[in-house]
Formats: structure tokens, C-alpha cells, sequence
């Protein structure tokens, strides 16, 4: 453990109720956040000032991302919405915080503010959002264009639904091998295989607090991957939490996942190379129960901790000891995000403006969003 108690170097202030989730993106240099009142506030890091605040759904948000020039966000309404946003605008770094309301009846209507520039709504999908799980997404072609979008099954409790959302079209609806007595999906991870870049891999937790992983595979008959149609194989599913599962996360190396539940575990999966193989298991039991949340640095060193208890915690990956403690919030945290730390082969593509240093953010029922430098 740190001997000095560390403290956070900034508090965004702006939300109203409390944050959901919590993402860096552009190079870390913007910072979104969603609340459970539907609203979304996009901060621009350097000055720590909000340059983009809207509602976006009638109910909570559970995630909400930007991906090239769309905002993506997923809410308690059952929806999920593809923004449009001009992010080379001069308008866009406008700090006005005034919240335009967005009328989910209308899928076209442009913003009441023609003076603030604001996102505009190109589709909106009906989706399962009665769990809380948030959706996850894979880029399918080579051009980081087309996006696959995967969320809790409309029909089947515990299936999940695969989408094209480009095109809005069904793909695939992956369902366990056995059914009874898993419950809802409360947490899943979509990524592509690392080394065989045809495969699709889907990780999932579940209320009962099994893990399931599936492997998905286009039928590429169509050169148009708007038309590749997929099957799927469940690898292997093992069971570690006794409690509801809450969070998961898997490694940017893709050589381990740690999931977290409503018990007092925390639980490490290391994967065999194809992935195929049950997963070698590590686990620990900490003090505390219930942790909402878990995110893995992208460098894969350490990885962090929500809990209900206020406190958000840093662990090591490798050795899953505790290193520190962050202890800023009053009341249970829900989000975290980490800053992308960069390689030595990306540092060809960084500008001065971009954000190299390693940052964490924690938000939750005390709507303050903390943010704290991290080793």
C-alpha cells in the first residue's frame, strides 16, 4: 500500500444526478460521462470544462462512447442511440451548460439551439436494458467503419443479440448451451480473436456468477460485410461468484479477464492462446462486498476497483495485491475509466495536444466525477 494517502487532482462538477459510466477517448483529451437522469456532458481535459451537455434519453444512461464522428449511448429506455457530432467545429468548445431536451418522438428533430452546436440524432434501436448491462461493440471490417453491437436479448433472458449497426440489420442471437438457472447477462465483453483476425470472441457474466465465453465466426459468401452472416460455439463456461456478477473486464492484451460480483471476490481468468481451454483461475477475497465496477489499464499492469463503499482501489494485475486506496468519494461508486497509455509505436501518431499522462476518473452516487494521476 502507498504509505501517503493520495488525493484526487481534480473534481468535475456539472452532473445532477449520478454517473453511470465514464470513458476517455481522442487520444484522451475528451472525457464523457453519462448519469442516471439521462444526461450526457462531454469535458474537454485540458481545460477540465464541459463542451458538449444534453439529454440523451428519458431514462439513466448505461453507456455512452464516441467512435470517429459518432456518440453512441445506450439507456434505461430501452434504446440505443447512433449521434452525430462535428468534433473539427470551433463550436464544439463552446462551455455553455445549458441542457437541451431531445425529443425521443421525433428521430430527426434537429436541436432547439441553432447557435449551440449540439449532436444530432441519425438512428435509434430498440433494445433489452431491464439488467443494467451495458452494451459492448467490435469493429467488423478492416476500416473501423462497420460496428458490430452486442446487448441482452430482447426475447431470451439469457441470450444476447448481435447487431449491425451500420445498417441497423439482426445478425445472431448467441445463446448458453444450458439454460436453467443462469439468469440475466450483467456484463459482457466483444472483441476480435488476437490472432485470428476472422473470429469474434463474446465474454459474458452472469446473475448466477458464471462466465461464458463464445466464439463467433462469418460465413464471408459476400465480399459486402453488411452481409456476412455468423455462427457461434460456446467454448467453455466455469462458475467462481456466489453472488450476482456486476462488472468485467478483459485485458487490451487479451491474455486475461477479471470479473467482479455482489460477494467479496475478485476474480482473474488468464486465457490459453486459442482460448479454447477452460481459463487458469486466480482469485482473492477482499473486506468489502459488492464492487460495481472494474477496469484493466490498457498497459495491463494494474486494474481498478468501484466499490459500494466509496473507495476506489488499485490492484496489480499480475500478483492481484492491493496498492492503493483512493478515498475522495462519499458515497458508492458506480464508473471508472482510465487514460489509454501509449506504446512506443504509437508515439508517431501523438500530438502535442493529446494527453500522455496516466489518469483515472471514479463517478458515482455523489454525481462528482474525481480525477486522480496514477503511476
Amino acid at each position: 500500500m502507498s504509505a501517503t494517502p493520495p488525493t484526487p487532482i481534480y473534481i468535475f462538477r456539472g452532473h445532477e444526478d449520478q454517473i453511470n459510466h465514464l470513458e476517455f477517448y481522442q487520444n484522451n483529451t475528451k472525457l464523457i460521462s453519462g448519469d442516471a437522469e439521462g444526461n450526457i456532458i462531454i469535458w474537454d481535459m485540458k481545460i477540465k470544462r464541459p463542451i458538449l451537455k444534453f439529454k440523451a434519453h428519458n431514462k439513466g444512461i448505461l453507456r455512452c462512447l464516441v467512435l470517429n464522428d459518432k456518440l453512441i449511448s445506450h439507456g434505461r429506455d430501452n434504446l440505443l442511440k447512433v449521434w452525430k457530432i462535428d468534433q473539427n467545429s470551433s463550436n464544439f468548445t463552446k462551455t455553455e451548460e445549458k441542457i437541451v431536451e431531445i425529443n425521443d418522438e421525433d428521430e430527426n428533430n434537429e436541436q432547439k439551439d441553432s447557435d449551440e452546436l449540439l449532436s444530432k440524432l441519425e438512428k435509434s434501436l430498440s433494445v433489452n436494458s431491464l439488467n443494467f448491462c451495458k452494451f459492448d461493440y467490435c469493429f467488423k471490417g478492416e476500416n473501423n467503419q462497420d460496428i458490430l453491437i452486442a446487448v441482452p436479448s430482447s426475447k431470451e433472458s439469457t441470450a444476447i443479440d448481435i447487431w449491425d449497426l451500420s445498417n441497423q440489420q439482426f445478425i445472431t442471437s448467441v445463446e448458453p448451451d444450458i439454460k436453467q438457472e443462469i439468469g440475466y447477462c450483467m456484463a459482457m465483453k466483444f472483441f476480435q480473436h488476437p490472432t485470428i483476425k476472422s473470429r469474434f470472441l463474446l465474454l459474458a457474466v452472469y446473475e448466477n456468477g458464471g462466465l461464458i465465453l463464445w466464439t463467433l465466426t462469418p460465413n464471408k459468401s459476400d465480399n459486402n460485410v453488411s452481409n456476412w452472416l455468423f455462427s457461434f460455439k460456446q467454448l467453455w463456461i466455469v462458475k467462481e461468484h456466489k453472488e450476482t456478477a456486476l462488472a468485467l473486464d478483459v485485458s487490451m492484451n487479451r491474455k486475461f479477464a477479471i470479473s467482479t460480483a455482489g460477494d467479496n471476490k475478485i476474480v482473474k481468468y488468464i486465457f490459453d492462446e486459442n482460448f479454447e481451454k477452460e481459463p487458469l483461475i486466480n482469485n482473492i477475497v477482499i473486506k468489502y462486498s459488492g464492487v460495481a465496477d472494474i477496469k484493466i489499464r490498457s498497459d495491463s499492469k494494474i486494474f481498478a476497483t468501484a466499490g459500494w463503499d466509496s473507495n476506489i482501489r488499485i490492484f496489480s494485475s499480475k500478483t492481484m495485491k492491493p496498492l492503493a486506496i483512493l478515498s475522495y468519494h462519499k458515497e458508492s461508486v458506480y464508473s471508472l475509466a482510465f487514460t489509454y497509455i501509449f506504446s512506443y509505436e504509437d508515439s508517431d501518431t501523438l500530438t502535442e495536444n493529446d494527453i500522455q499522462d496516466h489518469f483515472l476518473v471514479g463517478g458515482g452516487k455523489d454525481n462528482k466525477i474525481s480525477l486522480w494521476k496514477i503511476y
